[in-house]
């Protein structure tokens, strides 16, 4: 009869544990991404009174007697899950959609893991979890090792836009100008003359994004100035070592002046110079290059193409310079922020051909500066920390749950791997919501009940067993 006692009291013991497990689902159902746990059983010992025998001749074999000695827990696993998707509104409350972890330290710079997406931003422009531990910033689409910069803003910005030299700009590939995206091809322009019996050339302008501005420039120039019987030879004699063709002679050396010319100013606009005489049509007037710069047959002069500007995180609130952050949103599924300013400039990171991370800046007027024209001074980073980093793990159920809904590596979570949203294996992040627990409380609930009776008819057993030991104290009265 002991070990009726305790076998069933093996019963009861785990049934008790798994009421825990449900009453922690259960406490947990509106908790952020919080991540269901289930117990699995499995037998304890078995008390074996025969090993069994083989068949013979002479008779047939018998089989392995044995008694089970109870039960015991067998796992507790996580259900990893998704949940719901919990919209609240705000800007800085993110829910990955799919695999990944933010990546977040504390005050001592430890590092934890966590779905709870529901951040804010600090004083000093830190973004934080509800109990104020730092999100760390991506610096690079996917690497094996985390990033040591956190996600910070600046909140008071200064910012000085400037053109460029002659020389910066000339420099520049064509298809590298910050505020237009001009990709190679070609257009002609006809020139139209009053004359009725001219005849009205036409020249083929061949753009090569690949190329600099002044290589650009000097084709353009030397193929209309063939209009005009003349060549274009002179370089450097108004603006030193720029490159760029400025006189034209004839076939005889003398100077000739062509009756259109195509310039550039330093802020990058691009200009077809012509005499009053003549008239330009542009066919096809709707080709890349003459969209982006916004040139047409009324408008000879484009819009500002390329500019420069350096920005300065102010920490002095009360420089006049300063502009103070409006707002900041996470703006794609790649966990990129974007901060708006109440000048109307607006600050943030985009990745560039390479893969590398690199400021966007559009002015008030709306200018968009990115790459090496935005250049940076005091306590902004010179590489982005305005993107969120992820991470992914071998085996993330190998990972231990800690308060605040953070998780730390554990010995089975294997190598862990970091990145940005959107790329490799991470998820993407939806904005604007936080992802929601995935309890169910139809499941949980019903093994509540499943528990429950495991625990009532051990313990039927256990009083039943503890009759008969009354009853066979008795027998030796």
């Amino acid at each position: 009869m002991t070990q009726a006692l305790q076998t069933s009291a093996t019963g009861i013991n785990v049934g008790q544990q798994q009421i825990n497990v449900i009453a922690n689902n259960v406490a947990n159902i509106n908790t952020v991404a919080y991540k269901s746990a289930n117990m699995t059983f499995e037998t304890l010992f078995s008390n074996t009174l025969s090993h069994g025998s083989a068949a013979t001749k002479e008779g047939g074999g018998t089989n392995p007697k044995q008694i089970g000695l109870g039960v015991k827990i067998g796992g507790i696993s996580r259900n990893l899950e998704i949940g719901t998707f919990v919209n609240t509104g705000r800007d800085t409350d993110v829910m990955i959609s799919g695999n990944g972890y933010f990546v977040v330290r504390d005050g001592d710079g430890k590092q934890y893991y966590t779905r709870d997406g529901v951040f804010t931003t600090d004083s000093d422009g830190n973004l934080v979890t509800q109990s104020g531990m730092k999100v760390v910033g991506a610096s690079t689409p996917y690497s094996g090792t985390a990033s040591n910069s956190t996600v910070r803003v600046p909140t008071n910005l200064k910012a000085t836009v400037t053109g460029n030299t002659n020389t910066e700009l000339y420099g520049k590939m064509l298809g590298d100008l910050n505020n237009v995206s001009i990709s190679s091809g070609s257009f002609d322009v006809e020139i139209i003359t009053p004359d009725p019996d001219d005849t009205n050339p036409k020249v083929t302008i061949e753009v090569n994004n690949k190329l600099s501005i002044a290589e650009n420039l000097n084709a353009w120039n030397t193929a209309i100035a063939k209009v005009y019987n003349a060549t274009a030879v002179g370089k450097d004699t108004t603006t030193p070592a720029d490159g760029v063709y400025d006189t034209f002679t004839d076939k005889d050396g003398n100077p000739v002046t062509p009756d259109l010319t195509i310039t550039v100013t330093a802020d990058g606009k691009f200009s077809f110079n012509k005499s009053a005489n003549v008239a330009l049509a542009f066919e096809p007037d709707d080709t890349n290059f003459l969209a982006e710069t916004k040139i047409n047959e009324g408008q000879l002069e484009s819009v500002v193409l390329n500019q420069k500007v350096v920005i300065q995180d102010l920490l002095d609130y009360n420089d006049p310079e300063g502009i103070a952050v409006s707002s900041v949103t996470i703006i794609d599924d790649n966990g990129i922020l974007s901060c708006s300013y109440s000048d109307g400039s607006n600050l943030t990171t985009q990745l560039n051909e390479l893969n590398q991370a690199e400021w966007r800046y559009t002015s008030p007027d709306g200018i968009v500066i990115t790459g090496s024209d935005v250049t940076t001074k005091g306590s902004i980073n010179s590489d982005s920390n305005m993107i969120i980093e992820l991470a992914s793990f071998v085996n993330e159920e190998g990972l231990v749950s800690i308060n605040n809904n953070l998780w730390e590596w554990g010995p089975d979570a294997g190598e862990v791997f970091y990145g940005m949203a959107g790329e490799m294996a991470f998820g993407s992040l939806e904005s604007g919501g936080y992802e929601g627990s995935n309890v169910d409380i139809a499941i949980e609930l019903s093994n509540m009940i499943s528990a429950q009776r495991l625990i009532q008819m051990n313990s039927r057993v256990f009083g039943t067993a503890s009759s008969v030991m009354e009853t066979l104290a008795y027998l030796g009265q």
